[in-house]
């Protein structure tokens, strides 16, 4: 995607979804999904206003700040903590990168949710690294501004799967909030189900979230890791088709 970094001041009032818990010792937590919403309301931010001149240049910037976490979530449980390291300060200077086009409080967030990785990473927490990297996601991404090609929703449910697989590969394995992630994707996937770009994929990807699910219920990790894979592949297939039927439109 383009890393175009080029914003003249013009206040668009919007809304961004925050992470939940961030202590590393614990899985950070999704609301209620009767209660989640993407306003900033629902998640203790209030009311923001983003300065921006461009909506693709300043989605473009907030998707390229949020890539370095879901690298660090990628890599967290296979890296050495001197790479998780490295990786932890590519996010960080990602956040910083991004403070001048965010509201105060979306900065905050990432820096606390960032003082939580770096606690995890020095207690060798691999499990809690991943998940507080991927509430860093979750915020970067919920306050992409205007209406993008790609739907918030859809990198939301990229947001659910790789923290339901994060929860799978702790020790022990973080079971109840595996459920919680799926009321999430749940919710999320209501949001885009019916959208026209969304329509040959919904009986797959309603197999694979009955199929996590499943794997939740029978507490099978095999299951429910190979369940996560095929949701995050998914992703990538939503992402495609509705980035095709923007492009279309050019």
């Amino acid at each position: 995607m383009p890393r175009t970094r080029n914003c003249l001041p013009m206040v668009l009032a919007f809304t961004a979804l925050s992470a939940c818990g961030s202590n590393s010792a614990a899985p950070p937590k999704a609301p209620d999904a009767q209660s989640d919403t993407t306003s900033a309301s629902a998640n203790g931010l209030g009311q923001a206003t983003l300065a921006v001149s461009n909506y693709p240049a300043v989605t473009a910037q907030l998707l390229a700040a949020a890539e370095p976490f879901e690298s660090l979530t990628e890599t967290a449980f296979s890296a050495t903590p001197p790479a998780r390291s490295k990786a932890i300060d590519a996010a960080e200077n990602a956040a910083k990168g991004i403070a001048g086009i965010v509201p105060h409080a979306i900065s905050v967030k990432l820096a606390d949710e960032l003082t939580s990785i770096r606690r995890a990473n020095a207690a060798d927490r691999p499990a809690d690294v991943a998940l507080a990297s991927m509430e860093c996601f979750r915020t970067l991404v919920s306050a992409v501004p205007g209406t993008p090609a790609i739907p918030v929703d859809v990198s939301l449910l990229d947001y659910a799967g790789f923290r339901y697989d994060a929860d799978a590969q702790a020790a022990p394995v973080r079971w109840a909030d595996m459920a919680r992630a799926m009321i999430f994707a749940r919710e999320r996937w209501s949001n885009i189900r019916m959208r026209p770009a969304a329509a040959g994929l919904v009986t797959r990807f309603e197999t694979v979230l009955t199929d996590m699910e499943k794997a939740v219920s029978a507490q099978n990790v095999p299951h429910a890791r190979a369940s996560a894979k095929a949701e995050l592949d998914m992703v990538d297939e939503l992402e495609s088709v509705f980035q095709h039927v923007d492009s279309s439109k050019s």
